[in-house]
């Protein structure tokens, strides 16, 4: 499995240490914008873009979360997320489609 998202075995027992580290803030980050995980092409994209791994790798997780808790990530994910590049190409994708 971590052959998949491209993390070494150190590299996730080191993402496990900061807060919420255990949590899918992927998946809640791209509700929170508009996409939807469970889709094809997103779960395609989302692999071969490492977007799991840029997730859990985070060094922001503690901001990602307290902005899902006060339900304002899609107006703030842009200044401070790793994945927002991709976040706007996969809802790119979803508008040319």
């Amino acid at each position: 499995m971590l052959n998949d998202i491209g993390m070494s075995p150190a590299e996730f027992d080191e993402a496990m240490h900061p807060p919420y580290a255990s949590e899918d803030l992927l998946t809640l980050a791209m509700l929170s914008v508009g996409i939807d995980p469970d889709d094809f092409d997103t779960l395609e994209f989302a692999r071969s873009h490492f977007m799991s791994r840029t997730c859990i790798t985070c060094p922001r997780r503690r901001k990602c979360h307290d902005r899902m808790q006060a339900f304002d990530f899609e107006g703030h994910y842009r200044d401070f997320c790793p994945n927002s590049e991709n976040f706007l190409k996969l809802l790119r994708k979803r508008c040319d489609a």
